[in-house]
């Protein structure tokens, strides 16, 4: 609901091939959604809907930083990915070495 509502707020603001990327973002989204909703077993095409909507890029940081309020961005607009999320468990291969 909130991506609608940005694109609608910002479309003076954009290139007209931004907007054009992020409202094929959303198109991805709403099909992710509905998978999710219908068949969430249904991996192979969560997953390939989700290589697929890489093809557009990051979604707009202000998108983001309200589904995820705790996640920082690089100086590129990046999410920083250094370690788990507040509440995830951390990465597998990423503890801490105590062997000296």
């Amino acid at each position: 609901d909130k991506f609608p509502k940005w694109l609608a707020e910002h479309k003076d603001h954009l290139t007209e091939e931004d907007y054009q990327r992020y409202g094929q973002q959303y198109q991805y989204f709403q099909r992710i959604v509905a998978v999710y909703e219908t068949d969430p077993n249904n991996f192979s095409r969560l997953m390939e809907l989700m290589q697929d909507i890489q093809e557009y890029g990051q979604p707009p940081a202000e998108i983001i930083k309200e589904l995820a309020p705790d996640l920082e961005f690089d100086e590129e607009g990046m999410p920083k990915m250094d370690g788990p999320l507040p509440g995830m468990p951390p990465f597998p291969g990423n503890e801490q070495c105590n062997v000296m």
